[in-house]
């Protein structure tokens, strides 16, 4: 369990890292799916209280967490550089 969780880890934090420079850089994120970020966000958080609800080595849960802390620093991002104003 704990190798593919680590291998898990490791990708998903490849994933977002990326999306975290680029939204610092472009200041943009019209160009997100909001509903993907949500289902995301759903996912990433379910999978947390299933690690800290069950019982994990130490770094599995720790792995959870950054990963939650790294989901939830997009979103915000995201929420934050988004423009909701209608195109025209």
């Amino acid at each position: 369990m704990v190798i593919f969780s680590t291998i898990y880890f490791i990708f998903s934090y490849i994933q977002t890292i990326p999306q975290i420079i680029k939204l610092l850089r472009t200041k943009s994120s019209n160009d997100y799916s909001l509903g993907m970020i949500l289902f995301q966000f759903i996912g990433v958080t379910s999978w947390t209280i299933f690690i800290l609800t069950s019982n994990q080595k130490t770094i599995v849960v720790v792995g959870a967490l950054i990963d939650e802390v790294l989901m939830i620093l997009v979103d915000l991002l995201i929420l934050i550089y988004y423009n909701f104003k209608k195109k025209r």
